[in-house]
């Protein structure tokens, strides 16, 4: 008997230890959502895990010295792509980690968009030898992308139609404040000289005719200056600046002169701030909430204002309360419509804009208006300008 006896421990070890690897590989490939993949580039070998049939629906066990597997079931459009990076990846040493999506076939006829991350293993020349990875699923991240994307050209398409109709809207105003203007002058004007031509003639219908059609012309004169002031503010271009508030309530006072010499109000003022923001809007808003406190009030009531502001995180927040007729809860929402009039043009002047325009010029400084209204007993306006970002 001739023998020879060697020593394969070492062995044994490296093969236990590679066979507890393995089986770590697959029990991880088992229990993660993802589809776990394995390369073996120098023998042509694949591992593929048990994701690819819990997330695709499709047992690739059988295949595992397929390579062309893999790439069929890239999609034609996707293909391309995919095999020039997994060169570039191949053909540069400092290169190892990689990471694609594209789609991936389920069945015959659907797709998943998918994440394949991994890692290029070399050898000591720098060709790869395995490549380990992992492969996702994001067809519902990729849906979400495409419903925002569609979403956005939507918001776009719709911004372009905002902006036809801005400009058809600014084209209407110019055409509001010097085309109509002049022949309402005209009516005014020629219906004034035939009631004062004519005013031995005319019997006291007549009379009370002509008034009726020269306050309409009035009306609609005052109407269309209303709306070219809305109109103005989408295309506002002034800069915003720090600004007392008690300097714009001064401002406010000294537009309704007339009107609070004829009155005489009460004015309760409290400490008020510095914002920042247009000037001449917000003596505009200042001065149509004055007006408003002071014009609807019961017969014979002194008009009495109480404005003061208070400060939040982010914003200032003021209040214009009077003593008025107070507004119905069914219309504290309508006021802020632009042309919504609560009252008959015998009981109380204007347009019904005036609150409008106020909503429109709170709205550019950031902020909301409302208010708080009892009939009878008076209403209290609301609204919040944004403190300027740090």
């Amino acid at each position: 008997w001739v023998g020879i006896q060697r020593d394969i421990t070492e062995k044994k070890q490296r093969e236990q230890e590679l066979e507890l690897m393995n089986e770590r590989f697959k029990m991880v490939s088992e229990a993660t959502n993802d589809a776990i993949w394995d390369w073996d580039v120098k023998n042509g070998n694949h591992f593929w895990g048990e994701g690819f049939s819990k997330l695709f629906g499709i047992d690739l066990s059988k295949k595992k010295n397929d390579t062309e597997e893999w790439e069929k079931r890239i999609h034609p459009e996707d293909r391309e792509k995919v095999l020039a990076h997994l060169q570039s990846v191949f053909e540069n040493p400092n290169q190892n980690d990689f990471q694609i999506e594209y789609r991936f076939q389920k069945n015959k006829t659907e797709y998943a968009y998918v994440l394949d991350s991994g890692t290029v293993i070399r050898d000591q020349e720098g060709k790869p030898t395995r490549l380990v990875g992992a492969v996702q699923d994001i067809s519902a991240q990729k849906d979400y992308e495409n419903s925002l994307k569609q979403l956005n050209e939507t918001l776009e398409k719709a911004n372009k139609e905002l902006e036809l109709s801005n400009q058809e809207l600014e084209q209407f105003a110019y055409v509001a404040s010097h085309d109509l203007q002049e022949p309402l002058r005209m009516i005014s004007s020629f219906l004034g000289l035939i009631e004062k031509r004519y005013d031995t003639v005319l019997d006291e219908k007549g009379k009370k005719y002509i008034h009726f059609a020269v306050e309409g012309a009035k009306r609609m004169r005052q109407i269309i200056l209303d709306l070219l002031e809305f109109s103005k503010l989408d295309n506002f271009q002034e800069s915003k600046i720090w600004i007392e508030s008690s300097e714009i309530l001064n401002i406010s006072k000294l537009f309704l002169k007339k009107t609070i010499q004829k009155k005489d109000p009460i004015f309760h003022i409290s400490q008020l701030p510095k914002v920042f923001g247009h000037k001449s809007t917000l003596v505009q808003l200042f001065q149509n909430l004055i007006s408003n406190a002071i014009k609807y009030q019961p017969e014979g009531q002194k008009p009495e204002i109480w404005i003061s502001a208070k400060e939040k995180k982010t914003e200032w927040e003021f209040a214009f309360k009077d003593n008025g007729i107070g507004i119905e809860k069914d219309y504290v929402e309508k006021i802020f419509i632009i042309f919504q009039r609560l009252h008959v043009q015998e009981s109380y002047s204007g347009t019904g804009i005036g609150l409008a325009i106020s909503k429109k010029i709170v709205d550019m400084h950031g902020g909301k208006i409302w208010v708080n209204s009892t009939p009878s007993k008076g209403s209290t306006f609301y609204f919040t300008i944004q403190k300027p970002s740090e």
